[in-house]
């Protein structure tokens, strides 16, 4: 381990870090108790919002049809599912969890892989770990070993695998997923590098899906790809253990121009958790700067709705692909409107509140009328998450904002009270106050869980089952 990081290092190690073998022995080679104190609080906190985001997102009708299907195909019932009082199999288990906690488009981001890691890792490795019985520090463990994985891959890729209309937390996800089982199920290096083998041949997931149901679908079935790649590796499926770096393999086949060096490379501070992004708007990531942009103008300005004249946002280019519905008309399709998003801010409208996106809210007039008068322009001068916005009211009066949402929050004391604060707003209404309270503590005292199956059970309370 290094000294500095808590990362596994050791001969050879960044040599063969972009090979599916490599990637392999350094999942199994993470052990949460050898990070920085500051590291094991942020995993801590990406759990935090996991179950903060999945408790809310269970209730949707995509996360009901899920779990009927997975109920009517049965299985071992030895997991719990985000709003099933019955108990599935593990796969069934991870595809519901995935899919809830990537629902609201609410949970984490890392642009190591411009994607969300956590949906897919911790949906992964809890129906395993309830099934094992395993104890937190195991959990947490495995969690950093596919989250670190997810980011190394991620920078393989590259960003024109994003570009090319791949969306990374399904195709990443499935890999990082594998690595993070096959630590958790303590596999040998041969067996972790055919479980990433496996995943990285049903790794898929498409852009095109962003305002469907598919979208946290993609979550969903990387969690669970993953998961069957260890298992399956586990009872000794070969994969082969070379499929990510195979001329015709993962890499080559998923982006035009994969980064080896870059997986190499590895996190700028050591860790790529030190880059988590954690959301308090519940939209597309990509709209965030751009909100923030709108609500520092109506905050410092006084104007009428009814007063301003044009909205410009100057985004990143990459938003074009990922954020640029016009006019939405569902829920899922506003996440990912910079245009309403801006209009919502300009309101004063609350954007971290789940329920936001009302089919009602999408129709008021106000709305509407703020949002017909945005314009986005995708340009290449900006950071990825970063936004510009100019509003110009009849008067003459220009009001101007610029906001860098790409920037991981520095201080982790401050971190940890916003993300208690939205796990309340989240949870609360799903579990009642005291018993969210109640978890709340129970996943701050991680480590120290001798038994994953007490985490678990309250995703049973979520949603309205039949």
């Amino acid at each position: 381990m290094d000294e500095t990081t808590g990362a596994p290092s050791g001969p050879g190690d960044a040599a063969d870090a972009a090979t599916t073998q490599g990637l392999a022995r350094r999942a199994l080679a993470w052990d949460a108790a050898a990070l920085p104190a500051e590291a094991r609080r942020i995993a801590v906190h990406c759990i935090v919002d996991w179950y903060a985001v999945t408790l809310a997102g269970a209730a949707d009708p995509a996360v009901r049809v899920l779990l009927d299907d997975a109920l009517a195909e049965g299985g071992n019932p030895v997991a719990t599912a985000a709003g099933s009082p019955r108990r599935l199999g593990m796969y069934g288990a991870a595809l519901v969890n995935g899919t809830a906690a990537h629902l609201l488009d609410y949970d984490d981001v890392n642009l190591a892989i411009t994607g969300h890691p956590t949906a897919v890792v911790y949906s992964a490795l809890l129906p395993l770990a309830e099934s094992l019985r395993a104890g937190g520090a195991e959990l947490l463990s495995a969690f950093v070993a596919g989250y670190e994985t997810a980011c190394r891959v991620g920078r393989w890729l590259g960003d024109a695998h994003y570009e090319r209309g791949y969306h990374a937390t399904a195709t990443v996800g499935a890999v990082a997923a594998a690595a993070a089982c096959a630590r958790l199920l303590r596999l040998d290096a041969g067996r972790a590098a055919a479980a990433l083998s496996l995943a990285a041949t049903q790794a898929g997931g498409l852009k095109a899906m962003f305002g469907t149901m598919g979208k946290p679908l993609h979550a969903g079935l990387a969690a669970r790809n993953g998961l069957t790649a260890a298992c399956l590796a586990a009872r000794g499926f070969d994969g082969g253990g070379a499929a990510l770096e195979a001329p015709q393999g993962y890499a080559a086949v998923l982006s035009p121009a994969p980064d080896a060096a870059a997986c190499r490379a590895g996190a700028p501070r050591g860790l790529y958790l030190y880059d988590r992004l954690f959301k308090y708007h519940a939209a597309c990531y990509g709209t965030h700067a751009g909100i923030e942009c709108a609500r520092d103008i109506a905050r410092n300005a006084r104007f009428l709705p009814e007063e301003v004249d044009a909205i410009h946002v100057a985004a990143h280019a990459s938003a074009r692909k990922m954020c640029s519905i016009p006019a939405p008309a569902t829920p899922n399709e506003a996440r990912f409107s910079m245009a309403l998003n801006v209009a919502f801010g300009l309101l004063g409208l609350d954007t971290a509140d789940a329920a936001a996106y009302t089919p009602g809210r999408l129709a008021d007039p106000r709305v509407v009328a703020l949002r017909d008068k945005v314009a986005v322009d995708y340009v290449e001068d900006v950071a990825m998450m970063e936004s510009a916005v100019e509003l110009r009211l009849r008067n003459g009066t220009v009001l101007r904002a610029r906001r860098d949402a790409g920037v991981a929050e520095p201080d982790v004391g401050r971190e940890e009270s916003r993300l208690r604060a939205k796990f309340t707003a989240l949870a609360g209404p799903v579990l009642g106050a005291q018993r969210a309270a109640g978890l709340l503590e129970s996943l701050f005292a991680l480590p120290s869980c001798a038994d994953a199956s007490a985490l678990a059970r309250p995703l049973a309370a979520a949603g309205a089952p039949a």
